[in-house]
């Protein structure tokens, strides 16, 4: 019950900030997953705590990466320990978290989820600009490890919420051949009012992915757009919505059947995140 309380406080409400406490690991997930945590160095030697939740029977031959990975993961594996019937097949689930004893740290998950931006806008949006450099720890650092560990996977799928969603976007603009599968989970698409979100899409030919791209129903009829300035925001500076995102994405797929949307009834912004979570879980069984 302490576990499920945590995580009900941790999402209740769309406008709260996240409580910062991560939630403790259910006894039950260590009988299913074997458990644990490295320290790892990004080129210019700043520490990431990956998580990493091998299951001990009925593996899959896949990987799951979600980012925010200080709460997520310990979520994750207390979703699948409370409902351990309802999978027939697990992945190595890997936990991106931060090397911060918070759950959320707002200043490192900010500069490394969201892209630089044009100069015009670097005053308004402040913080980020290290996407590039993560996505590269991603990729050259982390997925060549996972493979040394644990050989290569046939399906991998990278997560991500919010913040972590629009970074799944990035991704996708900018190495979409890095993973087989992404959850684009209520992605920020108000940051620098979604600028690279569209052009990215835009120029970008041939995905050759699978796409879900989530959204709680309480939070997808609301004018999504940069908190402090939405009433100062002109027509040319109205951000894309989810429905104009996933159009982009089926457009320039080589099988638009791949990209998806998923809407998860009476749902807010933050209450959807476990159901995200599972469905990470619930594609790579497909």
């Amino acid at each position: 019950m302490k576990i499920l309380y945590i995580i009900i406080l941790l999402f209740s409400c769309v406008t709260a900030k996240p409580q910062q406490e991560i939630p403790p690991i259910n006894i039950k997930a260590n009988e299913i997953f074997e458990i644990k945590t490295i320290d790892m160095q990004n080129t210019k030697g700043i520490y990431y705590k990956i998580h990493i939740a091998l299951p001990k029977h009925n593996k899959d031959n896949s990987v799951l990466y979600t980012l925010d990975g200080n709460a997520f993961f310990p979520i994750l594996l207390n979703l699948i320990a409370l409902n351990k019937k309802d999978f027939t097949k697990l992945p190595i689930i890997v936990g991106i978290g931060h090397n911060t004893h918070l759950a959320f740290d707002r200043a490192l998950r900010t500069k490394d989820y969201l892209p630089p931006l044009e100069e015009s806008l670097q005053s308004e949006f402040s913080g980020g600009g290290g996407a590039n450099e993560f996505l590269d720890f991603i990729t050259q650092k982390l997925q060549p490890f996972i493979y040394k560990q644990f050989g290569t996977p046939q399906k991998e799928l990278l997560l991500g919420h919010s913040f972590g969603g629009l970074f799944v976007l990035y991704a996708i603009i900018n190495k979409n051949i890095s993973f087989t599968h992404y959850i684009i989970g209520s992605p920020s698409l108000w940051w620098g009012y979604g600028r690279f979100v569209k052009e990215g899409l835009v120029n970008l030919k041939n995905i050759n992915a699978k796409i879900i791209l989530t959204q709680g129903s309480l939070e997808a009829h609301k004018l999504v757009k940069h908190p402090t300035k939405a009433n100062n925001i002109t027509k040319s500076d109205s951000t894309p919505t989810t429905k104009e995102v996933l159009e982009l994405l089926q457009l320039n797929s080589t099988n638009p059947n791949n990209i998806r949307f998923i809407e998860f009834e009476n749902e807010s912004h933050g209450s959807s995140i476990p159901k995200t979570l599972i469905l990470g879980i619930k594609i790579l069984e497909e």
